[in-house]
Parts: structure tokens; C-alpha cells; sequence
């Protein structure tokens, strides 16, 4: 090895012989019998074989080296949503005074008799 982490710059996509490697370093030399879908090194990092079985993606809950997280960058890819899962916000309901839709200013017709008209 050269003495770059996995995450030196960023997360990297690792080859299946490096991944084979370093689960023989962590297995004491016993190789393991088939390659896992995902190897978990960490609470903060997964390995996750792509979908073609040729390559691992590095996944932490705020990176991830697939390209749907390259193609969307600040949003979390599956990997992450999967092996990080993060509670949904409440959402409030805010209160309605009226059975009709907020149209935020949008009047295509005039008022109906007896509402009036607001003043901004």
C-alpha cells in the first residue's frame, strides 16, 4: 500500500481483488468463501458491490463513490438512504381557513359574489 487511506480524497471505488485483500487482512489470512454483497469496516463506512459484481463503492452517510451520488451531488444516493437510514422530519399541517386551494395569487377567474378582494 502507499499510505493513502480509503478516504484521503474523498471516497473511492475499489476493485474487487483489493476488496478480496484487505477481508483476508481482516479475516487473519482465511479468504472468504464468496464476496459479500456489502462488507460493513466501520459504523461510518460500508463497502457495496455494484450491480455488475466488478467493482465496491466506499459509502459514509455523508459521501459515496457510485455515480448516481457523482450525477447528484448533496443528495444521497441509495447506498446511503439504505446502509445510513435517517428519520423523516414531521412534517405540520398548516391550518386552512377555506375548503379552497391556496392558489398563491393564481386568479384565473374573478371573485365570486360576496368574497372580497384582498389588499396586499
Amino acid at each position: 500500500m502507499n499510505g493513502k487511506t480509503i478516504l484521503a480524497s474523498g471516497p473511492a471505488t475499489q476493485t474487487v481483488e483489493a476488496v478480496a485483500q484487505l477481508i483476508r487482512y481482516h479475516n487473519h489470512g482465511q479468504p472468504a468463501a464468496e464476496m459479500p454483497e456489502f462488507y460493513r469496516l466501520s459504523a461510518e463506512m460500508v463497502l457495496v458491490r455494484s450491480n455488475k459484481g466488478d467493482a465496491y463503492y466506499v459509502t459514509t452517510p455523508r459521501a459515496c463513490s457510485c455515480p448516481s451520488a457523482t450525477y447528484r451531488p448533496g443528495k444521497t444516493c441509495k447506498h446511503q438512504r439504505k446502509y445510513f437510514p435517517q428519520p423523516k422530519a414531521a412534517r405540520t399541517a398548516l391550518p386552512v381557513d377555506s375548503i379552497r386551494p391556496d392558489m398563491r395569487g393564481f386568479r384565473p377567474v374573478s371573485l365570486l359574489p360576496g368574497e372580497m378582494a384582498e389588499v396586499a
